[in-house]
């Protein structure tokens, strides 16, 4: 997902400089053209294109707001710049359509007598000003559109259909890129659809690369035909491919740079949240010490002093805020649970933290069992309660890694963090849309990640989804007593803030190699100049 977005946002740049040069090379032609005659109505052809060209040069620099909050040259800034120079564009070629007289047709084809020209519509009647910025560039490429095919089928330019084909294919991406207006919807379906790089965002690339491939086709066309003006246009393109290749390049090393600092950087917090695990094993611990080896709990477990063991059991269980408390006989059968004084006599004579206890060890180990609404994993630690040297039962404290444990790791990283019951979550910091429940006990399914973590032990950093949303990751093995994984431990951060990281280097890589391709325009037109006159 993280590979699929920057491809996104550099087929963005990509396309939209290739625009760009497209345009210029059809700006080129008609001042080459105009340069004959120099008639100043003959030069508004040349304008338009080349403002259209400017256009996207400004569109190709524009990063989405998703991705970069504070834009180097500042969003509403670029935006502002293209719609201006868009919008002259295409007026600049209306005008030079209705300005120009057609060439008429033979009287043997008119149809109807003399062709009228035909008047401007101004379809932006009744809009306000933030409207007809915002829908003007589809309309008025599509009037251009009409305005480049009458003269190709109401005169004798019938070399311009390609044209009008073109600016009706733009007018359709530029209606396409009016998306933008409704990503504030509250419509949750429409918002995924305009969203950037969604549907709508991909089609309106698709589109325009259609367009310019008309364009393109009808300048190369003339280019064959001008010798200085084909080498001009192949040293500009070979520019330009060569510093977008270079761009793509080093924008994918920047992005692969913070990909693995980040990818070191999980793998040294998950540490922390398993340091964090080990510190509550011996916390708990310690815990359970004290009250095996408090004075009054030996003679009342001999003498199955129920009172006297729930007066120093309970307040324990709330004063470390404990989720069990549980005292035991020698052969393991429960002698008294602080958590419900009335439940006493089964056997945890099976649990591996009371069997060792009991076999005179004190221990601690992460477990898991069921919860209300999903596996829940527990620190539990043993210690064996002695009376004159023999071990006469066994003190058990557990406490829960819930969701308020989790809470505390975020604050101190920053990072959404989840710990695993196996393969199930259960605890996380990550919320729901409402912003207050969490999506607990959901299973884990990517098999690499349950492979390498649950399988085999190991740690396994990558891309994953949560909740439909893509992560940069990190798992860990949540190792019981025995060193077998009993869970996974979970940091993470949403992609898109990885790109954002690297969005800065990114902008500026884009403005540094539109810069230096519009100074490389100049030694590309003093090369081709000079190659054409030593051939002549």
């Amino acid at each position: 997902m993280l590979i699929a977005q920057f491809v996104l946002v550099n087929s963005h740049f990509v396309v939209s400089l290739l625009a760009a040069l497209v345009l210029f090379a059809i700006f080129w032609l008609y001042f080459d053209a105009w340069l004959n005659n120099k008639d100043l109505k003959q030069s508004l052809p040349f304008l338009g294109f080349l403002l259209l060209s400017i256009s996207f040069v400004a569109q190709a620099l524009i990063l989405e707001q998703e991705l970069l909050a504070q834009p180097l040259l500042g969003a509403q800034t670029l935006s502002t710049l293209k719609s201006i120079f868009r919008i002259g564009g295409y007026l600049a070629l209306i005008l030079g359509q209705t300005a120009l007289p057609l060439q008429p047709l033979p009287g043997y084809r008119e149809k109807g007598g003399k062709t009228k020209a035909a008047p401007v519509v101004f379809f932006a009647a009744g809009l306000s000003v933030t409207q007809l910025l915002a829908f003007s560039h589809p309309i008025l490429a599509a009037l251009t559109g009409v305005f480049y095919l009458r003269r190709a089928t109401k005169g004798l330019e019938h070399h311009l259909k390609p044209l009008a084909l073109a600016f009706f294919i733009l007018s359709f991406s530029e209606l396409t890129g009016l998306a933008s207006v409704f990503r504030t919807t509250d419509d949750i379906i429409l918002s995924k659809i305009v969203a950037p790089f969604g549907v709508v965002w991909i089609v309106e690339r698709i589109v325009l690369i259609t367009s310019l491939y008309f364009f393109g086709k009808w300048a190369w066309s003339y280019l064959l035909k001008r010798f200085e003006s084909q080498l001009f246009i192949i040293f500009t393109t070979s520019t330009l491919l060569i510093f977008l290749v270079t761009a793509v390049s080093f924008t994918f090393a920047i992005l692969r740079n913070v990909q693995a600092d980040l990818s070191g950087a999980l793998k040294t917090d998950v540490g922390v949240l398993g340091y964090t695990i080990e510190s509550k094993k011996s916390e708990v611990l310690s815990d359970t010490e004290v009250v095996a080896q408090n004075p009054l709990i030996a003679p009342s477990l001999k003498e199955t002093d129920l009172k006297a063991l729930a007066d120093i059991a309970v307040p324990t269980l709330l004063a470390k805020k404990a989720s069990n408390l549980i005292l035991t006989s020698s052969t393991g059968q429960v002698i008294l649970r602080a958590e419900d004084t009335q439940r006493q006599g089964d056997s945890l004579s099976d649990d591996i933290i009371i069997k060792r206890a009991i076999a005179g060890e004190k221990v601690s180990s992460a477990t898991v069992h069921e919860g209300a609404t999903a596996p829940v994993v527990s620190i539990r630690a043993g210690a064996p309660i002695t009376s004159e040297g023999e071990v006469i039962g066994a003190a058990m404290v557990g406490v829960d890694i819930d969701n308020a444990f989790v809470d505390g790791v975020k604050k101190a990283t920053g990072l959404e963090t989840s710990i695993y019951a196996d393969s199930v979550r259960s605890a996380t910091t990550i919320l729901a849309p409402d912003g207050k429940s969490r999506f607990i006990g959901i299973k884990e399914e990517n098999e690499e990640v349950k492979k390498t973590v649950l399988g085999e032990g190991n740690i396994y950093s990558g891309s994953v989804k949560i909740l439909n949303v893509p992560y940069y990751a990190v798992f860990a093995p949540l190792k019981n007593i025995d060193g077998n994984p009993i869970g996974m431990l979970f940091v993470g951060k949403p992609e898109v803030s990885l790109l954002s990281t690297a969005s800065r280097s990114i902008e500026i890589t884009f403005i540094t190699t539109t810069i230096l391709l519009i100074l490389s325009v100049f030694p590309s037109y003093l090369i081709s100049k000079y190659i054409t006159s030593q051939i002549k």
